[in-house]
């Protein structure tokens, strides 16, 4: 319960999450700031494939995923890259991503990461309800494209893994993908239709949630949080480019930038940085009736007002790392095997990124030894699916400590917390 003063509440970070987390907490009643960088949708939550990914309840660990590294890291179209320079400092993050990928660890993961994505939707529909959504979420279904049988029997493991944790989807044949839209036939030989899988153009959504918060009473301040003022195991204010915050409580949500954050508080987590590459193609020459992910080539294709997005493939090279806009010309290429009469004129490269953790879990819950300081981050490849859930949870465990959601699989404490200070 609030005093009879507003309790005053600093985000840090104005992407999807952090935004979903803020309108919650307003709704709750508490006097919010949201302290961003960049403008609306400059970081990973716009800059994706759009999707609500509502199919997607596996880890990216996965047995078949960790004896194939060796070979993706030569294959040209491979969807995981490393900076061999930056290798030594990910091999702590490779091997406990390897322990991931056992078949009890994944099942494991996967019950956690389908306890959030089963809820995703609904708690999107409270925060941005269709009716009143200005149009930025488009209703539908999306398609996971096999192109050749020996990809879709490897596909096996993760289908039979969606049927146990009750994913609604539709296995079809080269015939049964025809039938979805004539541009699909001949194009790939099966597939898996989610058929209530919505998308959006993520930048354009940050926007919306944006001027949402603002008109809830919300602000947002740009700038930078350098540090926290902390007492008695509680931070009193953030530390900002822009000047001191005094706070009540404070919630992390800033993505592949929270280990940072957290490591001024005296703890830090496995978090590094799938980078993600993406194509903005302005007239692409192909109309897609609903976004399609090449399963052969691990990256997704969607239609949006301004043309097709192409995003895609894994770079580790942590964030200081310039971009290799070579990762997104190979989406391109891959895309063009699909659908050869794709047409490239005017396309816009960009990278992004995504916040990770080893075993693909975001954390969510109550810092380490802070009281009043909550954490939500490292959603990896689904962030912008579950960032409503997350504003949820964080909007329950901040005035009340019983979530309606289980969020012991998802606590900072699952893994050996490295304490600094």
């Amino acid at each position: 319960m609030l005093s009879e003063d507003r309790k005053r509440v600093v985000v840090v970070g104005g992407g999807a999450v952090g935004l979903c987390c803020a309108m919650h907490l307003l709704r709750r009643g508490y006097e919010v700031t949201v302290v961003d960088r960049g403008a609306p949708g400059d970081g990973a939550s716009g800059h994706n494939a759009g999707l609500f990914s509502v199919g997607n309840c596996l880890p990216t660990a996965t047995p078949g995923v960790i004896r194939s590294v060796p070979k993706m890291l030569i294959d040209p179209y491979s969807p995981l890259a490393i900076r061999w320079r930056y290798l030594p400092r990910m091999v702590p993050w490779l091997l406990r991503f390897i322990a991931a990928g056992r078949p009890a660890q994944v099942e494991r993961a996967s019950v956690a990461i389908a306890s959030l994505v089963n809820q995703a939707l609904r708690a999107w529909e409270d925060v941005l309800p269709a009716h009143d959504s200005d149009g930025v979420v488009i209703e539908g279904g999306h398609l996971l494209g096999y192109g050749t049988d020996a990809v879709f029997a490897e596909a096996v493991f993760a289908i039979e893994t969606r049927r146990r944790r009750g994913i609604d989807m539709r296995v079809l044949d080269e015939e049964g993908v025809a039938e979805l839209s004539p541009i699909l036939e001949g194009r790939f030989r099966h597939g898996v239709y989610i058929p209530r899988g919505p998308w959006a153009d993520p930048r354009l959504l940050c926007a919306v949630l944006t001027d949402r918060m603002a008109a809830a009473g919300g602000r947002r301040v740009a700038g930078e949080v350098t540090g926290f003022v902390r007492s008695g195991g509680r931070v009193t204010a953030a530390e900002t480019t822009s000047g001191r915050m005094e706070a009540d409580v404070v919630v992390i949500a800033a993505g592949a930038w929270s280990k940072s954050l957290t490591r001024t508080l005296g703890f830090t987590t496995p978090l590094d940085t799938e980078r993600g590459y993406g194509v903005d193609l302005p007239d692409p020459g192909v109309k897609l009736p609903f976004p399609i992910i090449s399963m052969d080539y691990q990256f997704g294709m969607t239609p949006l007002a301004g043309g097709l997005r192409l995003a895609g493939t894994d770079e580790l090279a942590g964030l200081d790392a310039p971009p290799d806009y070579r990762r997104a010309d190979q989406l391109v290429e891959a895309t063009k095997l699909v659908f050869p009469e794709l047409r490239t004129r005017g396309a816009k490269r960009w990278m992004s990124y995504r916040p990770s953790h080893p075993d693909s879990l975001p954390v969510i819950g109550r810092a380490p030894r802070h009281t009043n300081v909550f954490l939500a981050y490292g959603h990896g490849h689904i962030g912008l699916t579950l960032a409503a859930i997350t504003g949820e949870i964080i909007g329950q465990l901040v005035s009340n400590p019983d979530p309606s959601i289980d969020v012991v699989p998802f606590r900072a404490s699952r893994f050996r917390i490295l304490r600094r200070g």
